[in-house]
This record gives structure tokens, C-alpha cells and sequence, in this order.
């Protein structure tokens, strides 16, 4: 399955390069270097930090100075070394954020002849990336209702948009609204990395990860139990058979999902290197609910992607498609009637905490690159609306690697602003260079 679905990662990656410059698709659809879940090291002597501030109201502020930002690393102030802010293509042309639906820009696309896609040059490249690896049926359904309703309107003059899918949609970079709403409406809902819930004890990633890399005894004990109940065995004369079991069980769910999580973040870096081939503003807006990214591959492999986002001015904002959701697990994520679960409550505990850390990948990727993360809310085509519009100001700041141990270790990073009551979205980190050798 990891091979087919990297098949069509190709294929649609290669698309979109045809489809926008058939000169150069050979060149733009090569992948980001290191394809094939190889970890790349970017060897870099400076950090770019994306900032987005904004007021009380949650209107972007435009009018700050290099000398208005702190950059904090791992604690340690560093020294802001380069500096730059970038407008929206509606703040320089004194408009609001021009986005589907909007009003001026239907009029001119319906009545006038001049607003042909071949007459207007591209200004602004967005990408719907739809999550049918991740999403349930039931969630995917109302993600595609949001976006068939948001690109039932026309795009505005100077935006291509084009629909992918981790498995192979791929309605091909466009300002036609039908290839686009067909592409949103063959989307089915695969869940390629579910855990098998006949298994024996059935356990998912999150649990798999709490199990194997952090020995959490509470999670020991009631797959212990679980394990039990489901083999008919005792867990206090056979417990050597039981434990197997959950060994087992959680090191197979642990292999499958980092092989997912790493081929999300492949696919979602190729087209991060495919849009910054690209003139004009690049937007990608996943819409997703989530997946976990803990380890240290998934993180290394996020940091690439907002190293090159903010490289090459790509933004990535994320809309979690579950809605509004509450720490009820149902009966498919009961505790398959382990008394010990029952009473600590740790199934409801671990389905809330896997919840998070599915949104924190989304949130990072949205904060580094100066995104916007639409998390909790129903109202997905108006998510969707706000997150075509982007950013009207974007903040670029840069400091310097020079006096960092090149080690390959994660670095927190901080930002601050010297001025009251606003509210800052940036990266929250990066890891350090490794030394030419590849070792720490």
C-alpha cells in the first residue's frame, strides 16, 4: 500500500507541474531531495521564523519593525540578521483578502469577457490537499460538501487552484470550478493506516507510542488485561503468552504508523518544493484531522517542510475536518471490557490526548509558516473561505546559525513582540545542522 500510494503522490505531483509549465514539469516534479523516507539534514547557516500578528480583534498587524521582534532560542536571545515583510496581493492592490465568493471578483469573472483564465496572468497558487488516508467516512463527506459549496463560486482573477488527495485526486491546477468540484467529488475515504481492530489486543498508534517509546505503566497494565480477555488466557498463569501478545500488537501498530505519518509528511513536502517552483503567492491548506507526529523522524521530517515553506514563501494552513468533537469514544474505541480500564478511565483519557497530539501537526505546520490553523468549529466552508484568504501580512525573520553546536538537536524557539495586547503566531522551533560527517 506505502508504494502504490507513493506511486500516485508522483503522479499528482507530476500533474500539477505539467499542468502549470510543460517546459519544465521533468525539472518541477522531481521530488524535495531525499525521497523514499530517507531523512534529509538541511544544511543551513540561518533560520527563517514566518510571524503573523494580530489585535485583539484578530486583524493583521502591518506596521511593525525589525526592531519590535525578540527571538528567542531555547531561551537565549538571538539577533534578528534579516528581516522582510510580504502583503497579500489584495493589501497591495488596496482590496480586501480576494477569495471565492467574494463579490467584486464574481462580477468580474460572470460579465466580462476580459476575465477568460487565458487572459489573466496567475497571481496566486492554491492547493486543496484533502486527507482521504486519515479521514473517516462520515468526516470526509462534510469536508467535500465545504469545499464543492466554497468552489461552487468563482476564483479570483489572477488565482489557479488545484484538489489533491494523499491516494491520487488530482483534478489538475485550474479556475475552472467544474474539474475542481469533480475532483472533491471522487474522493472516498480509504483510512489506509488503520490499526486492525480484529487484532489481539487491538491497540492504535497512539497507544502503540505510549507502550513501546514511553513505558507507561498505566497503558502496560490494561493491554495487559485487554490482552487477556480477548485470548482467553489469565494474565496470572499465562502471563508470558499475554505480554507477547501485547508486544506484538503494539510494535506492528507502532511500525504501520510511522510508515503513515512519514509518508504524509513526504507527500505533503513534494508539494511544498512543486509550489515553490511557482510565481506569485503559494497557499496549501490541508484539510485534515490530523495525525500524530511525535517522533523524532516526523519531527525532523516537519521542520524540512517549514525550512523550504519559509524559503521559498509557501504558506501552509490546515482545517481539521472532524468539527466539533468530545472525549466520547464510542463503541469501536471501548475498552473491550478491561475492569482495570473501566476504572481509571484510560481509553477516554488516552482518546482526548490523541486528539491533541493530532492537531499539533496541523498547528505547526500552520504557525511556521505564517498559516492559519481552523480547529473545533462546524462551519467548515467558512474555515475553508478564511483560509483561502491568507494572511493581508506576513513577518520574515532570520538569525543566524553561526554560534549553534551543529548536532542535529531540537531547538524551542520563542517570539516576541514590544507592544501590548497583541497576539503572535510563529514557529516553535528547529533542529540544528549536523556536522559534515552526518553524526552527532
Amino acid at each position: 500500500m506505502k508504494t502504490i500510494a507513493r506511486q500516485l503522490a508522483a503522479i499528482a505531483i507530476c500533474s500539477v507541474a505539467l499542468t502549470l509549465h510543460p517546459q519544465d514539469a521533468a525539472r518541477q516534479a522531481q521530488p524535495a531531495p531525499g525521497p523514499g523516507g530517507v531523512l534529509l539534514q538541511v544544511r543551513v547557516n540561518a533560520v527563517l521564523v514566518p510571524v503573523v500578528v494580530r489585535d485583539a480583534q484578530g486583524h493583521a498587524v502591518g506596521n511593525l519593525k525589525q526592531e519590535d521582534f525578540k527571538v528567542f532560542d531555547q531561551g537565549k536571545r538571538r539577533p534578528i540578521s534579516g528581516f522582510s515583510m510580504e502583503k497579500s496581493e489584495a493589501v497591495e492592490a488596496g482590496a480586501l483578502p480576494a477569495v471565492p465568493g467574494s463579490g467584486a471578483s464574481s462580477a468580474a469573472v460572470a460579465g466580462s469577457p476580459a476575465a477568460a483564465p487565458q487572459a489573466i496572468p496567475a497571481k496566486r497558487f492554491i492547493v486543496f490537499l484533502f486527507d482521504d488516508r486519515h479521514l473517516g467516512p462520515g468526516e470526509l463527506e462534510q469536508a467535500k460538501k465545504a469545499g464543492i459549496q466554497l468552489l461552487g463560486e468563482p476564483l479570483a482573477d489572477g488565482d489557479r487552484a488545484v484538489v489533491l488527495s494523499f491516494l491520487g485526486v488530482n483534478s489538475g491546477m485550474t479556475r475552472d470550478r467544474a474539474p475542481l468540484q469533480a475532483a472533491i467529488a471522487k474522493l472516498k475515504a480509504r483510512q489506509v493506516s488503520q490499526h486492525d481492530p480484529g487484532q489481539c489486543p487491538d491497540i492504535d498508534y497512539y497507544t502503540a507510542d505510549e507502550l513501546i517509546n514511553k513505558h507507561s505503566k498505566p497503558e502496560w497494565d490494561s493491554e495487559i488485561e485487554r490482552a487477556a480477555n480477548c485470548s482467553h488466557m489469565s494474565s496470572k498463569g499465562n502471563i508470558g503468552y499475554v505480554e507477547q501478545l501485547v508486544r506484538t500488537a503494539a510494535n506492528q501498530s507502532l511500525v504501520a504508523g510511522d510508515q503513515d505519518v512519514r509518508a504524509t509528511l513526504d507527500y505533503i513536502r513534494d508539494i511544498v518544493h512543486t509550489l515553490s517552483k511557482l510565481p506569485g503567492q503559494r497557499t496549501l491548506i490541508l484539510v485534515s484531522p490530523g495525525f500524530l507526529s511525535g517522533s523524532d523522524e516526523a519531527m525532523t521530517l516537519q521542520s524540512q517542510i517549514l525550512d523550504l515553506a519559509a524559503s521559498s514563501n509557501v504558506t501552509i494552513s490546515a482545517l481539521d475536518a472532524r468539527g466539533l468533537f468530545s472525549g466520547n469514544i464510542g463503541a469501536a474505541g471501548s475498552p473491550g471490557g478491561s475492569i482495570f480500564a473501566n476504572i481509571t478511565g484510560q481509553p477516554v483519557q488516552d482518546h482526548l490526548e490523541s486528539m491533541r497530539e493530532n492537531e499539533d501537526a496541523m498547528a505547526e505546520l500552520a504557525d511556521g509558516t505564517g498559516g492559519t490553523f481552523f480547529r473545533n468549529g462546524n462551519d467548515l466552508e467558512g474555515g475553508l473561505r478564511s483560509l483561502a484568504a491568507g494572511p493581508e501580512y506576513l513577518y520574515l525573520l532570520e538569525f543566524s546559525l553561526q554560534d549553534v553546536k551543529p548536532n542535529g538537536a531540537y531547538h524551542s524557539l520563542k517570539v516576541e513582540v514590544d507592544r501590548s495586547g497583541l497576539k503572535l503566531q510563529a514557529r516553535r522551533g528547529y533542529f540544528a545542522p549536523l556536522p559534515p560527517n552526518g553524526k552527532k
